[in-house]
């Protein structure tokens, strides 16, 4: 298995983020954050400005938080009643690391929701139409890390990946109210072959290696 590495590093990995261990930690937020936008990243994680949120992301938990509880009382008929085609498997929010014990430090996540036997894992997002493309792109490896975390873990490899992607309609900066589109959630399939998972595996080190030395220039 890609997991296994036959030289041991010595030393930590040198990330922002450290548990209260001291043990450095990523997640799929602090890497994609720091492939599109490193300035921003300083100032996040680095600098630790403080994140306020904001309509689109509290409008994205409100989706998710009805969908982990079932209850679409927040949301209009029309709204609840595309809210309800969303696949629910059996859990919600379970916690992942993936390890790289070689370097010390891990990759931690929480999966919207996956089946008991760990064969099928969705991921929930929301936005405006056309944003769905970007969940098709090779450099959307969120579903990817929560199946390597999987395997690592359990042995298991989950066999289906789907981000169930709900659009959002309206915009806060106009002042408009952001509801759920009335068009059904889009269903995307994730590639969860062993040649890509072991791709993003190798991939994402070297983009932890990339932000230990940005860390280490600008801390």
């Amino acid at each position: 298995m890609f997991f296994t590495i036959v030289q041991t590093k010595l030393n930590e990995m040198e990330l922002p983020k450290k548990d209260k261990k001291g043990k450095g930690y990523l997640s799929y937020s602090q890497i994609s954050l720091f492939r599109t936008d490193k300035q921003e990243y300083k100032e996040v994680y680095i600098n630790n400005k403080p994140f306020k949120g904001n309509e689109y992301t509290d409008f994205g938990k409100k989706v998710g938080n009805a969908l982990e509880q079932n209850n679409f009382n927040e949301f209009t008929g029309t709204e609840a009643t595309i809210l309800k085609l969303c696949t629910r498997l059996d859990l919600f929010e379970r916690k992942t690391i993936l390890n790289y014990d070689e370097d010390n430090f891990y990759i931690k996540g929480f999966i919207d929701t996956i089946n008991n036997d760990l064969s099928h894992i969705i991921d929930y997002k929301t936005g405006g139409k056309q944003k769905e493309f970007k969940y098709s792109e090779d450099n959307y490896i969120q579903v990817q890390l929560y199946a390597l975390s999987i395997m690592q873990e359990t042995g298991v490899k989950p066999s289906k990946g789907t981000v169930e992607f709900i659009r959002r309609k309206g915009n806060a900066f106009k002042g408009q109210k952001l509801t759920v589109d009335s068009e059904p959630p889009i269903k995307i399939d994730i590639d969860l072959s062993l040649p890509t998972l072991k791709h993003v595996y190798w991939e994402v080190l070297e983009t932890a290696k990339e932000i230990e030395k940005f860390y280490l220039c600008n801390k």
